[in-house]
C-alpha cells in the first residue's frame, strides 16, 4: 500500500447489538446505510459489540454477522458488554474469564491486533485485561511492546474501549468509567514513548476530545443509547448518537463526528433508576407482530 494514499477509517462504538433485546437496531441500521453509500477503507469497533456477550454469547455472533453483513473490511475489539471486566473492577459482576474470552475469540477475532494502513500503524488492544491479573494481560503487554518497537517510525493510532482516564489522570479513585490507574500510568507511559499520535476510545457513550502528553485522545459516541444526565454534567451538552469517520493522510490523522439524522437519541436512565438494573436487565424486546397483537 502506497504510504501517501490517504485511508478512510471509521470508528464505530457501543452498539449493543442482540437477536433477543433489539432496542438499538434502528441506529444500527442508520449506520448500515452510510456505510453502503460511502463505504471506507476499514471499520474499527471499539467494543460493546453485543448487548449482553458475558452472558449471551449468541449476542456476539448476531453483533459480528451485523459487522460481517455491512461488506466492508472491519477490526473489533472487545468491551465490558462482550466479555466482561477485570475481576476486581466487575460493577456488572462479570469478571472475565477464559470461557468469555474464547467466545469472543470463536466469534468476533483477536483480542488484540496490530495493522499497517499507508504511513499509519494501527493496534487494537482489550481494555479488560489491563490490571485483571490473569496471564493473558502479560501477553497483551509484550504485544504493545513489540508492536512499538517494530513500528519503524510509524505514528501509532491505538484503540482501546475505556478511556485510559475520565478528566485527571492521577485520580487513583475506583473507577469502571476508564482504565484503573495501576494499569493507567504504565499503559500511558508506554504510549507517549512508542510512538502513539491517537488514543482512540468508546465506552462512555458521549464524544469527547483532549490532549496528553502530545497524543489525542478522542471518544467516539455510542450508536445505542446515551445518559443525557452524565453528558450534560461533563460537557454541557446533550450527547447524541454517531460515529467518527478518521482520515489517515500521510503522517497526519484527523477526525469528523458523524450523527446521522435517522440514529435517534435514547435515554435508558429511566427504566434503570426505576427498576434498580441495569441496561443489560432490560426485558427481551417484544417480537414486532406482538406490538401489532397478531
Amino acid at each position: 500500500m502506497n504510504n501517501d494514499a490517504p485511508i478512510r477509517l471509521v470508528q464505530v462504538s457501543d452498539t449493543h447489538l442482540s437477536p433477543s433485546h433489539g432496542y438499538f437496531a434502528g441506529n444500527f441500521a442508520a449506520f448500515r446505510a452510510a456505510m453502503r453509500a460511502a463505504p471506507p477503507d476499514l471499520i474499527v469497533h471499539s467494543g460493546d459489540l453485543a448487548f449482553n456477550g458475558p452472558a449471551a454469547p449468541e449476542d456476539l455472533r448476531y453483533g459480528a454477522a451485523a459487522m460481517a453483513a455491512l461488506g466492508v473490511p472491519w477490526l473489533a475489539i472487545p468491551g465490558n458488554h462482550d466479555i466482561g471486566e477485570a475481576p476486581r473492577f466487575a460493577r456488572l459482576e462479570q469478571p472475565l474469564t477464559a470461557a468469555r474470552m474464547a467466545a469472543w475469540r470463536q466469534h468476533v477475532g483477536p483480542q488484540w491486533w496490530r495493522r499497517d494502513l499507508g504511513a499509519w500503524r494501527v493496534i487494537g488492544l482489550d481494555s479488560a485485561l489491563m490490571a485483571s491479573g490473569l496471564p493473558e494481560e502479560a501477553e497483551q503487554q509484550g504485544f504493545l511492546a513489540e508492536a512499538l518497537a517494530t513500528r519503524q517510525d510509524r505514528p501509532v493510532m491505538v484503540f482501546t474501549h475505556m478511556p485510559p482516564f475520565a478528566d485527571d489522570p492521577e485520580d487513583r479513585g475506583f473507577t469502571t468509567s476508564s482504565l484503573p490507574y495501576e494499569a493507567r500510568r504504565a499503559f500511558l507511559d508506554a504510549c507517549a514513548d512508542g510512538g502513539v499520535k491517537v488514543i482512540a476510545c468508546g465506552h462512555l457513550h458521549l464524544y469527547r476530545t483532549l490532549r496528553h502528553r502530545g497524543m489525542a485522545i478522542v471518544w467516539a459516541p455510542a450508536t445505542a443509547m446515551v445518559s443525557a444526565r452524565r453528558g450534560l454534567e461533563m460537557d454541557g451538552h446533550l450527547p447524541r448518537p454517531g460515529y467518527l469517520e478518521w482520515a489517515l493522510e500521510g503522517r497526519a490523522a484527523r477526525h469528523r463526528l458523524v450523527q446521522p439524522q435517522r440514529m435517534f437519541v435514547i435515554d435508558m436512565t429511566g427504566w434503570t433508576a426505576a427498576n434498580g438494573g441495569t441496561t443489560t436487565t432490560l426485558p427481551p424486546m417484544p417480537d414486532p407482530a406482538e406490538l401489532l397483537g397478531a
